[in-house]
């Protein structure tokens, strides 16, 4: 604690002032205890709270019961505090020094790590960003008071990015996944994007047809919380049914149910298309007149291309054969579709 303490110390003597409040990340919680005691005695009207993720909140149980206890289980998104038990000597110091305890989301805790490098360009661990992530969750109530917290670490496995990345919209409310029902019917799909989701970024699309008469497809799109809003009300008006699958475990997952049965003469087929907005719907207009949608997986991956894997179907083998013809000598479909071989099809389609 005494050495985890120094941080602490080397903040008074930066000499940036005296803060209303500071974000303290707690995982054994000797960091917090030592900290809370320095900023104390230098700042007495500090409010300190301490930050624990959900799923490892060890010193908020040992609160709640009047003594350390053993998790039950333990959450390790943010493996630099994941304690499943608070230490003795900790504990009793943290119950004294610190003024509020309050949990995040892991989801908050990667839309901490996103604003860090927005704001810096640079990569701080789950656990480092523990206190960000906090201050973020009650910003509301800052206003006007001067604010600390602590990043630290970098200690990350560079695979675990992509799912910081997926789950960073997610905790700033910022990315949305909605599950539509609508028609399966021709052109059905162009309509959701032309009627309802015309002002949207889509950054995903997960879809397979399941049912001769109802489609379900999955859209994820960047946009403040009033425009998530703005879509719904749009669907309520036009009798659409709507949910919100953010956090399912399916749709997290990529899980795309679909029954080949169901697919009438199928072309798969992997495409390119610039990352704008309007380029999905550009595409489903070039080929609404003749190909039905019935696979749809498509994820915004950063890059100024998007790639999907699309599923088409058609109601005669003569619309087929003209599909395949517009793909040869339409010059934007051309160049940015790969037409997979039958055998990879079928293996796409019946693995």
């Amino acid at each position: 604690m005494g050495g985890q303490g120094t941080l602490a110390d080397e903040i008074v003597m930066a000499g940036t002032g005296v803060f209303d409040v500071a974000y303290l990340q707690i995982g054994g919680g000797g960091m917090a205890a030592a900290s809370s005691c320095w900023l104390k005695h230098f700042m007495p009207g500090i409010h300190i709270v301490g930050v624990e993720a959900e799923g490892q909140a060890s010193m908020q149980a040992a609160i709640k019961k009047g003594a350390p206890v053993t998790l039950e289980s333990l959450d390790i998104f943010s493996d630099g505090t994941a304690v499943q038990r608070t230490g003795d000597l900790t504990y009793p110091l943290c119950r004294d020094l610190i003024d509020e305890f309050i949990t995040v989301s892991n989801q908050e805790i990667s839309n901490a790590i996103r604003s860090f490098w927005n704001w810096r360009r640079q990569i701080v661990e789950p656990a480092g960003a523990l206190g960000l992530a906090g201050l973020l969750s009650q910003k509301e109530r800052l206003n006007g008071k001067r604010v600390l917290t602590v990043m630290c670490g970098a200690n990350i496995d560079f695979s675990q990015l992509s799912v910081i990345a997926a789950d960073a919209g997610i905790g700033g409310q910022m990315r949305h996944q909605l599950r539509f029902e609508i028609s399966e019917t021709g052109g059905s799909m162009l309509q959701l994007m032309r009627d309802v989701l015309y002002d949207c970024n889509i950054i995903e699309f997960q879809y397979g047809k399941v049912d001769p008469v109802r489609a379900f497809p999955v859209i994820g799109f960047d946009a403040p919380a009033e425009v998530r809003a703005q879509v719904i009300q749009r669907c309520e008006e036009q009798g659409i049914a709507v949910q919100d699958v953010s956090t399912e475990d399916d749709t997290r997952f990529r899980v795309i149910p679909h029954r080949v049965e169901l697919f009438q003469r199928p072309l798969m087929l992997r495409y390119e298309f610039p990352e704008r907005m309007g380029a999905l719907h550009e595409f489903l207009s070039q080929i609404q007149d003749l190909a039905n949608m019935c696979y749809f997986n498509y994820l915004y991956s950063g890059e100024r291309v998007g790639r999907a894997l699309i599923g088409l179907e058609f109601k005669t083998d003569a619309a087929r054969t003209a599909m395949l013809q517009r793909l040869r000598e339409h010059d934007v479909l051309r160049q940015r579709h790969h037409l997979l071989s039958e055998e990879v099809s079928a293996r796409i389609l019946f693995a």
